[in-house]
């Protein structure tokens, strides 16, 4: 593992040893300039003679695999687990409840951000026919969008911001002349889901001359439940009708999307709590492949990798590759898979492509960047707690918005009786500990609280917890976060 350098001018220089970087830092000579990644910035002048230097990025929705390599040798390789969170629906609908509650008090009437263009407000206008008639009309209000040309929703935008930035503190960081490989893969939805789609099939899609996706599944069933068989419109033997329900077959809490794949028509008898539970219903879904996210990260993948072509356009210094052909490079030189050794086949490309050359010599660990979630939204944990008799800007905030107790500070990296992990909360003057498996280090085994005058800061974190990672626990990775 190296630490990245900068010279005193602000010019990247040669990665440097942990060991060299903790004595410059000892002795004043250099001063941090970046945490994630770890960066010195040197106080003295110094050379400006540099090695060529490749760096492969990893792109992806949930994690980004990053290597810097010259002269056969690895460097680094670094892998950061992006927030899965932003897209789990119970943060979603914690978020629409609070905004339902906005919505019902009783405060003034606020404009809409945003209305788009195919929307209509009526207003009544007062106009005058006669000398002493009034007449009111409806008339229509247009509101043109004020979102800028651009604008993608948060959680995508924050994918695409989080690759800009990894990728330029890397670059601030390194030699000028560093050579810079993207990994941007194109997703053919329909062609995934078809693979033998062509021509006009492309616009017309699978509910072509369907009225709705109901119609389309129904058909695909032969109008027939999914589980007894009964024939939709048909009678039973009592003399009712059989009805038919959509079902999904995977609970949209755990990512199932209104794809037709992901709906079976089954009748209102099977259709019931039971069925879902521990009946037909639940065998069912068993039986089939969860579609855990869909279409959802190659769709995000399109967009990151389009506008990572418009921030890192192609020239002398930057070229791009796909997951196939990094998929062979990996195997030719006799990685294993991983985000990181992805990297680093990554970074290899422009030398397999010109000398074919596979050789790489890797001693240098992982480090393992882990995003986290700092601050909840919701309002009565934002707000001071009610029921105070001090008045409101004096009134302490709730504890779980809590950042620091006297020295130890959210996020903190400590040691407690000889284990490692990271502060996750506070209870008063205590703190709750996890392990980098995300398991929580107990002060008994009944109380998993433990005081902050116990515990030894070790690093100072932000939202990012960094773990260093050996070329064993590589293999073997189980850090929360990792999926």
């Amino acid at each position: 593992m190296k630490v990245l350098v900068i010279g005193a001018n602000g010019i990247g220089l040669m990665p440097t040893t942990p060991r060299k970087a903790r004595l410059l830092l000892k002795s004043h000579q250099a001063v941090v300039a970046q945490k994630d990644p770890f960066t010195i910035q040197l106080c003295y002048k110094t050379g400006c003679a540099t090695q060529h230097c490749e760096l492969g990025v990893d792109t992806g929705t949930q994690h980004i695999g990053v290597a810097v390599v010259a002269d056969n040798r690895v460097l680094l390789k670094d892998e950061w687990a992006l927030r899965s969170t932003m897209e789990k629906r119970a943060l979603l609908a914690s978020r629409a409840s609070n905004r339902r509650g906005r919505r019902f008090r009783k405060t003034g009437y606020r404009h809409p951000k945003f209305r788009p263009h195919t929307k209509r407000v009526y207003s009544e206008k007062q106009i005058t026919r006669h000398k002493h008639k009034t007449h009111w009309i409806k008339q229509k209000n247009k509101f043109k969008s004020n979102r800028k040309e651009g604008w993608l929703p948060p959680s995508v935008q924050s994918k695409v911001d989080h690759h800009i930035r990894i990728i330029n503190a890397y670059l601030r960081a390194l030699p000028i002349d560093t050579h810079l490989t993207l990994e941007l893969g194109r997703f053919d939805m329909q062609k995934i889901k078809k693979p033998d789609i062509s021509g006009v099939e492309y616009q017309r899609g699978r509910l072509y001359e369907y009225e709705n996706i109901k119609g389309y599944v129904l058909a695909r069933q032969n109008y027939k439940c999914a589980i007894c068989g009964a024939k939709f419109g048909s009678k039973r033997k009592d003399g009712s009708p059989v009805k038919m329900r959509m079902h999904h077959i995977h609970y949209v809490s755990k990512g199932a999307s209104s794809n037709p794949d992901d709906f079976i028509g089954v009748c209102d008898q099977c259709h019931t709590p039971e069925a879902h539970e521990t009946g037909e219903l639940d065998k069912l879904r068993k039986k089939t492949k969860a579609q855990a996210r869909g279409m959802r990260d190659m769709t995000m993948m399109n967009i990151v990798a389009a506008r990572l072509r418009t921030a890192f356009p192609k020239s002398r210094n930057v070229s791009y590759t796909y997951g196939c052909i990094t998929n062979a490079d990996r195997k030719s030189m006799g990685l294993p898979k991983s985000h990181a050794y992805d990297a680093v086949a990554i970074a290899k490309h422009t030398a397999i492509v010109n000398d074919g050359d596979l050789t790489v010599h890797d001693n240098a660990g992982e480090m393992f960047y882990v995003q986290h979630r700092k601050k909840k939204r919701s309002l009565h944990e934002a707000n001071p707690r009610k029921g105070r008799k001090q008045p409101n800007r004096t009134a302490k905030r709730n504890a779980k918005n809590t950042k620091r107790v006297k020295n130890v500070c959210l996020l903190d990296r400590v040691t407690y009786n000889r284990q490692e992990g990271v502060v996750t909360s506070f209870t008063g003057t205590a703190c709750r500990i996890h392990d980098r498996n995300g398991k929580p280090i107990l002060r008994d085994e009944d109380h998993d609280t433990i005081s902050v005058s116990q515990v030894t800061v070790r690093h100072r974190n932000n939202n990012w917890v960094a773990w260093h990672l050996t070329n064993d626990e590589i293999k073997t990775k189980d850090v929360v976060g990792s999926e």
